[in-house]
């Protein structure tokens, strides 16, 4: 009899065990497939969800703002998307906020087919859609040209980066605003490099993860593991360049092997090792985001970034522990 119970109780212990240690499944997803967005791509091909005990269905929706109202929705429960969009959602009342950001400039240039920003005036520049991270960045650039965006430059909608690059091949716009890999192949097909945003100093929100508060508060342990999951697909990324030349040719479907060395040498060096928002950054996203909508101005930097997950990662040593060379 209390052979039988000790081997009940030991088949209970091992229901329980694995039972909580099940992966927890997660929705996430990419709203561009331009370089900083690897990121996500290095998490899943690498195993390192699973490895933190997720199980993570990732889905590519199209631009920033299409993917906040998937985030806002429910479907997704972590996004990475720019910081204009998550801003913009945060900005009309809804919940969000970031727990981690992998890059903190902006890689967009404006390519075209004339050489100065200047010469854009009465033309179109194209974006992926309005208020995302391109939209943003060609708005910066027209104004520090001493234009204004929409009066003196047109804004087109454009939906990808490679709808860009063959509308300006056509000549449907005189310039667009791209990313690597993509702006290295328009360098290769002789369209000239017009404004570089990063050149300019602007500290910039470019990707991140994006949660719910209210998803946060009920799933901390969560999207812990997803953001040391993002972390290590960081140190990967920088580290270890031959699987990310590989990645990005997967999901973005580049096969040239010097455009996707170009990409990966180019943002290796830029993605935060450790992978805070920044104050400037998201102040500088406000400020544009209040242009179109004054109810930003009601709303300080730190309404928007919730650094405890990164410093938990921090703090332990861990982020650390993923550079071992310093």
């Amino acid at each position: 009899m209390i052979r039988t119970l000790l081997v009940l109780l030991a088949l209970l212990s091992a229901g329980g065990s694995a039972t909580a240690q099940a992966p927890v499944r997660v929705m996430t997803g990419y709203s561009a497939t331009s370089g900083p967005h690897a990121v996500l791509w290095m998490a899943r091909e690498a195993g390192l969800f699973e490895k933190n005990g997720l199980r993570a269905d990732v889905a590519y929706i199209r631009s920033g703002s299409t993917m906040a109202q998937t985030l806002v929705s429910g479907e997704i429960q972590l996004s990475q998307l720019g910081g204009p969009a998550m801003l913009s959602a945060g900005v009309a009342g809804m919940d969000v906020t970031f727990v981690a950001v992998a890059l903190n400039t902006t890689p967009i240039v404006i390519m075209g087919n004339v050489s100065k920003m200047e010469e854009l005036k009465g033309k179109s520049i194209g974006v992926t859609r309005y208020g995302s991270n391109t939209d943003t960045s060609a708005r910066y650039a027209i104004r520090k040209a001493g234009l204004q965006p929409e009066k003196d430059v047109a804004l087109i909608q454009l939906e990808e980066y490679g709808n860009i690059l063959s509308s300006i091949q056509t000549g449907r716009v005189a310039a667009g605003a791209l990313a690597d890999p993509f702006t290295y192949a328009a360098k290769k097909l002789g369209l000239k490099e017009i404004a570089d945003i990063a050149a300019m100093g602007l500290e910039f929100p470019f990707v991140g993860i994006a949660a719910k508060k209210s998803y946060i508060k009920d799933n901390m342990d969560t999207v812990q593991r997803f953001v040391r999951a993002y972390s290590e697909a960081i140190a990967l990324y920088k580290n270890n360049r031959e699987l990310a030349i590989k990645v990005t040719s997967k999901y973005t479907g580049m096969k040239d092997a010097a455009t996707l060395g170009a990409t990966v040498d180019f943002y290796a060096p830029k993605l935060q090792r450790v992978p805070h928002a920044t104050l400037g950054g998201l102040r500088f996203v406000l400020d544009e985001v209040a242009v179109r909508d004054p109810r930003a101005k009601n709303y300080t930097p730190e309404s928007f970034m919730d650094t405890r997950f990164v410093k938990q990662l921090e703090d332990s040593g861990f982020i650390k522990s993923l550079y071992p060379k310093g």
